[in-house]
């Protein structure tokens, strides 16, 4: 694998060897010790205690072998790397590897792509705008909002959608309950004007009897105020008991006449044996339904419909 830039062999883990770049003007190969953001070069030690007291380099920022740049590659374009590498935060992502289409620092290619063919983005990227791979991203993009426009759109019609169900099932409902309490209210009528017939007819009975009572109370009376005033007359009273005799039998058999008719309706409302199921019921006055049919409502919305229960009114 080849690192276009400054020239390095990357088949071990030379992607991250760097070298004194003032030192190599001499043909020397030191390591880097440290690396001067001002410059841009990669200093070994002997260069970088000198780099420290120059006085064109002294205030220079250096930074050591534990926080400067992995690779030279690519160092005239540094300024361009800005994204930070996800698993090496310290770094900026510099390379693509094609076979595992990832984006990577100079550690991520020692550790995982040894044995690739790692690309530099800086290269690659230059014609990366004109190529066929971002007009399909761009495409993409394109498609991606026309199809969010329209699954906004069906998300508007399906709450039309569910606005007209629900106002045409809860109408039904409606409609079935004005039905129910009709024939409820028919039959509460029917069952009290019943009732009403039965108290009235007892109490026209018992309006006719009573006065009948007072009647025979008084010829009682009367019959014994008569035997009352005959008592010192002998003659008198045995006339008037024999007769008041046969006037206390007749009274008699009417007052046993009288309570022959005394009677009256017994009457008690039993509730209506289906009418208390329907009470005990979990689905009394009906149940909401789910079907499973796919069909195309007039919006040209899918609608799918269940078969099982799983409301209960």
């Amino acid at each position: 694998m080849e690192v276009p830039g400054k020239k390095l062999h990357l088949k071990t883990s030379a992607v991250d060897t760097s070298y004194c770049q003032p030192c190599s003007q001499d043909g020397d190969t030191f390591p880097a010790e440290a690396y001067c953001t001002v410059c841009k070069e990669f200093l070994c030690s002997n260069c970088a205690s000198v780099h420290k007291k120059l006085k064109m380099t002294r205030s220079h920022a250096l930074l050591d072998k534990s926080n400067m740049p992995t690779s030279m590659s690519g160092q005239d374009d540094d300024d361009e790397y800005i994204e930070p590498c996800e698993i090496h935060p310290k770094e900026f992502i510099k390379y693509f590897c094609p076979s595992h289409q990832t984006l990577n620092c100079g550690h991520c290619v020692v550790q995982n792509h040894r044995s690739c063919h790692v690309d530099v983005i800086s290269n690659i990227s230059l014609a990366f705008k004109d190529g066929p791979e971002y007009g399909d991203i761009d495409k993409a993009i394109a498609k991606l909002f026309k199809d969010i426009d329209k699954c906004a759109s069906d998300v508007e019609k399906n709450k039309t959608v569910i606005a007209e169900i629900g106002d045409s099932e809860v109408s039904k409902l409606r409609r079935c309950r004005d039905e129910v309490n009709k024939y409820f209210d028919e039959r509460e009528n029917a069952l009290l004007k019943l009732i009403e017939q039965m108290k009235n007819i007892d109490e026209a009975l018992l309006d006719n009897l009573r006065p009948k009572c007072d009647n025979l109370k008084a010829e009682v009376e009367e019959i014994k105020n008569n035997l009352k005033t005959q008592e010192n007359n002998t003659i008198q009273l045995f006339i008037g008991a024999k007769r008041a005799k046969q006037l206390l039998e007749i009274t008699q058999t009417t007052l046993a006449e009288i309570n022959k008719q005394n009677t009256i309706h017994q009457y008690r409302f039993n509730i209506d044996s289906a009418t208390e199921r329907l009470m005990e019921s979990t689905t009394g006055l009906g149940v909401v339904k789910e079907e499973v049919i796919d069909t195309q409502n007039a919006l040209g919305i899918h609608v799918k419909y269940f078969t099982n229960e799983n409301y209960v009114l």
